[in-house]
């Protein structure tokens, strides 16, 4: 059996976007939606017997109507083929009880092929494959969690040991990684202890809520997928995918139906009613890249005394692949560059990229150094004092003269 794992979409997530031109929408929401038509591709180009979704749509509960509309129209191509389970994340949860959230509307549509969970339950889907077992864990409010232990329980002990099992969850697990998403929370997070998701009954845990693939435990697989789309610069080095589950009978389960079909009548009616073990299925995953929108971070160090510091810069722009990126760069410049930085041939440099997100200049900052020429520099002339201010900074003495000489001038007008 076959599953496809994602989540965290976060449609809506529209910061480092321009307008594109064709369709007056957010180039930004444009590159979610086509991550999104990537899952759905691969969905069918696996063949997979269920798609699971671990939670958070939308960046924010309340999402446009095009946010909506852009979703609804791709999980309807995918319902019309395969399975689709979608829980409830914490982007998804309104505030109060008595409100919708932003994916009630395909269980009131009662959307054939499509399952919304919002509370702890156990579902049983049919597959092209046979029939799929999946507890729920969606996004709780606070003090839902202080029995979830018990909720757990009560789900884990309705699985029957002759078809496969999986748990289906956002939530924050302990010993998970944050990524730079940390910033993005809208509730309080309450962290669940890893024992309660490591049920041996279940055979792979699919998680959302963190941005970071990460595994959490092998026995049994629990794995967050991560988000499928960057959102900032802080996920620019993390790999973005989705995951596709491979869950199979194990070895044990294998033998004993193998011995069923070779045994004589009597003993294969006996072994036919045997209940196998709980962890009679195995699973494994691969985790797949999506087309996600790349961010790339230039840093340009100038040194002392570059007489061209823009051809530097421009050097080193060259070094990179910039081409559909959204691209920052930042130039460290020291304090004693007294050279034009044209910025105008740095932008040109960069229009390559899908978007110039910043063009930040760092000057270095020289801690002053007192001059102290004791009682002596009450007596010097304001020539003088500048002279000993010269020899200070160590300016060649041809510039020193050049600069007395004016400042005599300046003096004496």
């Amino acid at each position: 059996m076959k599953l496809l794992h994602f989540s965290d979409l976060h449609i809506g997530m529209e910061n480092y976007a321009k307008l594109d031109p064709e369709t007056g929408l957010s180039s930004r929401l444009l590159d979610f939606f086509k991550t999104f038509d990537f899952i759905v591709e691969t969905a069918f180009t696996e063949d997979v017997d269920a798609v699971i979704f671990a939670g958070d749509a939308y960046k924010t509960r309340d999402p446009n109507p095009t946010q909506q509309r852009g979703f609804g129209e791709r999980i309807k191509k995918l319902a019309k083929k395969i399975p689709v389970i979608l829980v409830v994340g914490n982007h998804d949860t309104p505030n109060a009880d008595g409100k919708a959230n932003t994916l009630d509307i395909y269980s009131a549509l009662e959307i054939e092929n499509v399952l919304v969970s919002r509370k702890p339950e156990y579902l049983e889907i049919s597959t092209k494959s046979g029939s799929l077992q999946i507890i729920t864990l969606p996004w709780l409010h606070k003090n839902d969690y202080k029995t979830i232990g018990d909720k757990l329980q009560l789900q884990y002990d309705k699985i029957k040991p002759s078809s496969p099992a999986i748990l289906l969850s956002h939530a924050e697990v302990e010993g998970a990684t944050y990524g730079s998403e940390k910033g993005l929370a809208i509730a309080n997070d309450v962290t669940i202890p890893l024992p309660l998701l490591q049920d041996k009954r279940i055979s792979y845990a699919a998680l959302g809520h963190i941005h970071k693939h990460q595994v959490l435990s092998k026995n049994p697989l629990v794995v967050y997928c991560g988000s499928p789309q960057r959102i900032d610069f802080g996920e620019e080095k993390e790999e973005k995918g989705i995951c596709l589950v491979e869950i199979s009978p194990s070895l044990s389960l294998r033998a004993t139906a193998k011995q069923s079909s070779t045994s004589n009548n009597k003993i294969a009616t006996s072994s036919s009613t045997a209940t196998p073990r709980n962890d009679g299925f195995t699973a494994s995953f691969q985790f797949i890249p999506t087309n996600a929108r790349k961010f790339l971070t230039i840093i340009v160090n100038l040194k002392n005394g570059q007489e061209n510091p823009t051809q530097t810069i421009l050097e080193e722009i060259q070094n990179y692949d910039i081409k559909d990126k959204i691209v920052r760069l930042i130039i460290n410049i020291p304090a004693d560059c007294n050279k034009e930085i044209h910025m105008d041939k740095i932008k040109k440099a960069l229009s390559a990229s899908h978007l110039i997100a910043g063009i930040s200049r760092n000057v270095e900052r020289v801690e002053r150094v007192k001059f102290d020429g004791g009682k002596e520099v009450e007596t010097l002339t304001p020539v003088m004092a500048l002279r000993k201010y010269f020899e200070f900074k160590k300016y060649p003495l041809q510039k020193q003269k050049e600069l007395e000489k004016y400042a005599a001038q300046l003096l004496d007008s």
